[in-house]
């Protein structure tokens, strides 16, 4: 799945980021080499824990009541992702696993930013129009 603006929270940072991870799932899922495959899994492991903490940076700077459960999914999400990583590099490109990376990479990210990104985003410009 391509980024759309669909996705967008109106958050730059946020954004940006999504479109990234996004990106990088596309290279993923259309990668055929087991190198474009690690590398593809290795930066999205890294740059998923990176995003995570930048966004719940933001859940503190406005007092989000919902962060802890916002970062429950995250934490969730962290340890699925590292399942998956662990099975993709043993088993390597079957079809479950390139079923699983849309599944787990793609359909996760574009779910949690439809419900719960998108929601912390209503949140976010109510508090921060106030300022």
């Amino acid at each position: 799945m391509l980024w759309n603006s669909s996705l967008e929270t109106g958050i730059k940072l946020v954004d940006e980021q999504h479109k990234q991870l996004f990106d990088t799932a596309d290279e993923l899922l259309d990668a055929d080499g087991d190198d474009k495959i690690k590398k593809a899994l290795d930066f999205l492991a890294s740059y998923i824990t990176k995003h995570f903490t930048d966004e719940q940076k933001l859940h503190a700077s406005v007092s989000y009541p919902k962060a802890a459960v916002h970062k429950g999914y995250h934490d969730e999400y962290v340890k699925t992702f590292k399942k998956f990583q662990e099975q993709y590099n043993k088993e390597g490109a079957t079809l479950s696993n390139k079923m699983a990376a849309n599944k787990i990479v793609v359909g996760w990210l574009k779910d949690h930013i439809m419900v719960h990104d998108k929601e912390f985003t209503k949140y976010y410009k109510e508090k921060t129009a106030q300022k």
